[in-house]
């Protein structure tokens, strides 16, 4: 594969400013041995590639008396949205996107995620707030092509290009890459914290689990059950159970749909505390290992549990 699309396997921490934080960080865990879902990741060249076509379009929009006008800038950001999400992948990149897929699964029902993975976190505001996305439940190298460009149309809001041309920073010229990984059929989901968020306890762990996939559960739509552990002993201090009447779960095209929760689970814990333990431990290695606490999300399919996301909890990025 070429710079546009880099194979999970062959990322280390180096390639962090054309891969991201985020799979870099996964691409290093799975080096490590943990369970991370192989994948590949649409680089930021790949999408310097894919806005080239617009740039000229773009900066003739973006004039100053544009981007001084709130309701101009605001207008200017929607369509260039817009724009970006009506952009086709070149023959080039869509090629290459294709022989990637064809790398993990012939399959043309398995189902894959796309998520945003920034390159720097010192300029979360330059791609601008609100710019994390994640797409589930995508067959298809066109799915996923569509799902990548409204990835990177995220970046064209009007506070961040306000920040940019406040900055200095050409407009076109920030970017960020695109982690595409086979969606894991999850039983359970959730994350965890290596440092207790809600009172900065170092010295304790939260898990929070739903039934089915974590989406619900990130986006705030569901309310999880909820543990806190000692970090030393993985003594279950505290837990908060709620019910859950709906999950989400890859359906059998490999689209996410929504489903009732079984009803002897309606009340019960998505996790039984002996996988809440063995999480607890998964978090304190993961946690040695990057030398921070840190914020991982996690799913649980056929008994083992998967690595999603790590990152480090006083840094929020994409």
């Amino acid at each position: 594969m070429s710079e546009l699309i880099r194979p999970l396997s062959d990322i280390t921490a180096a390639d962090t400013p054309t891969v991201g934080t985020k799979a870099a960080a996964l691409a290093e865990l799975r080096r490590a041995g943990y369970f991370v879902p192989n994948g590949f990741v649409l680089t930021t060249p790949a999408y310097a590639e894919f806005i080239n076509p617009l740039r000229e379009k773009i900066r003739a929009c973006l004039t100053d008396d544009v981007i001084m006008d709130p309701s101009e800038i605001e207008r200017a950001a929607t369509e260039i949205r817009g724009w970006l999400q009506d952009q086709s992948f070149s023959s080039r990149l869509l090629d290459e996107l294709k022989t990637a897929l064809a790398s993990l699964d012939g399959s043309p029902n398995h189902s894959f995620a796309a998520r945003s993975s920034t390159p720097s976190d010192d300029l979360a505001t330059a791609f601008g707030s609100g710019v994390a996305r994640a797409y589930l439940g995508l067959v298809g190298a066109d799915e996923i092509a569509q799902a990548a460009a409204r990835g990177w149309a995220a970046l064209w809001n009007s506070r961040s290009m306000y920040y940019r041309h406040r900055k200095k920073i050409p407009q076109t010229d920030v970017a960020f890459a695109i982690l595409v990984q086979p969606m894991i059929y999850a039983s359970a989901a959730g994350v965890m914290f290596t440092q207790n968020p809600m009172n900065g306890a170092n010295d304790e762990i939260q898990i929070s689990s739903i039934w089915g996939l974590g989406a619900p559960l990130t986006s705030a739509r569901s309310r999880p059950t909820q543990f806190i552990l000692d970090k030393t002993s993985g003594e279950i201090l505290d837990r908060t159970l709620t019910e859950q009447v709906v999950q989400l779960v890859v359906g059998a095209t490999g689209h996410t749909e929504e489903r009732g929760v079984a009803p002897e689970q309606i009340n019960t814990p998505s996790l039984t505390d002996a996988k809440v333990k063995q999480l607890a431990e998964l978090g304190k290695r993961i946690e040695s290992y990057f030398h921070s606490p840190q914020d991982i999300e996690w799913a649980i399919a056929d008994n083992e549990i998967y690595i999603l996301q790590a990152r480090p909890i006083s840094v929020r990025n994409a």
